[in-house]
């Protein structure tokens, strides 16, 4: 009995951690966000609209912030189905140069999710990030000539919070 109650002294002596430190960052509030950036995505061109490849996925990384990753394909019509199973050189053409003229388009709606993350994500850190990825959906037949494989952009959220201009954040953008 003494040996329990010497243990439970020293136990409770023990500093609690950094668990009541540590941001409150529910997992509802990145769903909540997962969401929205799917909506958006979707909803850029409403007459024809790009294709949400699967569920945005986010997270929150303590330390570092917030970080949402998606896969879109920017000209979801063409492609190869039972009923059209070749593609001519006209269709590649024709899915290049939409997927160019999109691209403008795509970054100016992620400058704006991250924006949008920010200003939502409340409880993330005012010097931790605010990140979102998209990885580019090509066909094999496709011409990727002057096309990222995924665009990346990230920026603390006291800076993103800092402006209200998507355009004039400091945003850190990177294509692969």
């Amino acid at each position: 009995m003494r040996t329990l109650l010497i243990a439970s002294v020293l136990l409770s002596a023990l500093p609690a951690g950094s668990m009541a430190d540590s941001p409150k960052v529910n997992r509802a509030m990145i769903e909540s966000m997962q969401h929205s950036l799917d909506r958006k995505l979707s909803g850029l061109w409403p007459q024809d609209p790009a294709e949400v490849l699967g569920v945005s996925q986010g997270t929150y990384i303590q330390g570092y912030g917030a970080v949402f990753l998606g896969e879109v394909n920017l000209a979801p019509a063409a492609g190869i189905t039972p009923f059209h199973p070749t593609v001519n050189a006209d269709e590649v053409r024709r899915t290049h140069e939409k997927k160019l003229q999109r691209m403008a388009a795509l970054r100016t709606a992620m400058r704006a999710m991250l924006l949008d993350s920010a200003r939502s994500l409340d409880s993330v850190p005012a010097d931790e990030q605010v990140a979102v990825g998209l990885s580019l959906f090509y066909w094999t037949w496709e011409n990727r000539e002057g096309m990222p494989a995924q665009i990346v952009m990230h920026a603390p959220r006291k800076a993103l919070l800092g402006t209200t201009n998507a355009e004039q954040a400091p945003i850190v953008s990177e294509e692969f």
